[in-house]
């Protein structure tokens, strides 16, 4: 046999793009820790740059070339600048900037590395604490940013279309986090009452966002844990974003709360990520179904049949899922109404 008869049949470029793609996100991260973005929404030389964050002038000019490849900067006249992406999502001041979130995505990377021996069954003890615990500031801020890169505007775009929503006056945000999907719906519809539901010591970067978007009069917020506390009641609707990917025998307890919390022709909404029935597809949420198993065998991203399913047992009625997927959101809306 000869070296040119051996021949691949198929192209490595998906496996090429996985490798390269690791390697230009922690290039990307670099970038961030050095608040290059920040620096660049005005034209510098390689050498102000490094000047500036006190590094080495040959490689910083390489680093920077790298980000010109990448299309985070422009290059012209040997003076780099943000591109309209960093600009809108990298620099801090942007309404949609990322950062947290994608520190957030790399703690992640990290985690995986412990991937090998999870497989075996050895789940270190600091990864079977409370799902709970993971919610610290850092981590709702990043949730902010993802929300803010298209999701939230698509499921307003699609909850505003809902009779249901229409004549709603009252609406409970469950898990609400940052309160961002409470603050929309309120600025949606000027006769809601919105209320955030989500735990103590995550309340106090919500109410930074009710007062950043000067909404204290339209949202309200109620601290406490779903699973052991009292949620209200009187709700029209109970909206949920990306909450219950816990097990059903866990979320029976939950969901039987909501149901009660309901006025009569009230409705469940929540926003979830979901799987296909063979749990394969959309990448992206397989990807988080495997991230989630890192922490413990506590969780469970549904499919799309299983949503339905999981309503229907907690009793509500004509249970209907809309798809507002996107190529990095695959998302579903799953709503159900109570009627006695």
């Amino acid at each position: 046999m000869k070296v040119l008869d051996t021949i691949p049949e198929i192209s490595s470029e998906p496996l090429d793009r996985i490798v390269k793609g690791c390697e230009a996100f922690h290039i990307l991260l670099i970038a961030l820790d050095f608040d290059l973005f920040d620096m660049l929404e005005e034209s510098k030389t390689a050498e102000q740059i490094s000047s500036e964050i006190c590094t080495d002038a040959s490689l910083t000019g390489k680093f920077l070339n790298t980000l010109v490849a990448l299309q985070f900067l422009s290059k012209e006249n040997d003076k780099y600048m943000n591109t309209k992406l960093a600009s809108t999502f990298l620099v801090k001041d942007s309404p949609f900037y990322q950062g947290n979130l994608l520190r957030f995505s790399g703690r992640n990377s990290d985690k995986r590395s412990m991937l090998n021996s999870i497989l075996k069954g050895d789940v270190p003890e600091a990864n079977k604490g409370r799902f709970e615990d993971v919610f610290d500031s850092s981590f709702i801020l990043a949730m902010a940013e993802g929300s803010m890169k298209g999701s939230l505007h698509q499921t307003m775009k699609e909850v505003s279309t809902l009779p249901e929503f229409e004549k709603a006056r009252t609406l409970l945000d469950l898990g609400g986090e940052h309160g961002l999907y409470a603050i929309a719906f309120a600025e949606m519809n000027p006769e809601l009452e919105a209320t955030v539901f989500d735990l103590p010591h995550v309340t106090g970067v919500t109410k930074e966002f009710i007062e950043r978007y000067d909404m204290n009069d339209k949202v309200g917020i109620i601290g406490g844990n779903f699973f052991e506390d009292e949620i209200g009641s009187g709700y029209d609707i109970v909206f949920s974003s990306d909450v219950f990917y816990r097990k059903s025998d866990v979320l029976a307890g939950v969901l039987k709360k909501v149901y009660n919390a309901l006025n009569n022709k009230g409705s469940i909404v929540f926003k979830h990520w979901i799987l296909n029935d063979e749990r394969t597809a959309p990448p992206t949420s397989v990807l988080f179904d495997l991230n989630l198993s890192l922490r413990g065998d506590m969780h469970h991203i549904y499919t799309e049949n299983e949503c339905v399913e999981l309503l229907e047992n907690a009793q509500f009625s004509n249970v209907r899922v809309l798809d507002i997927s996107s190529q990095t959101s695959p998302s579903m809306l799953i709503i159900g109404d109570k009627e006695v």
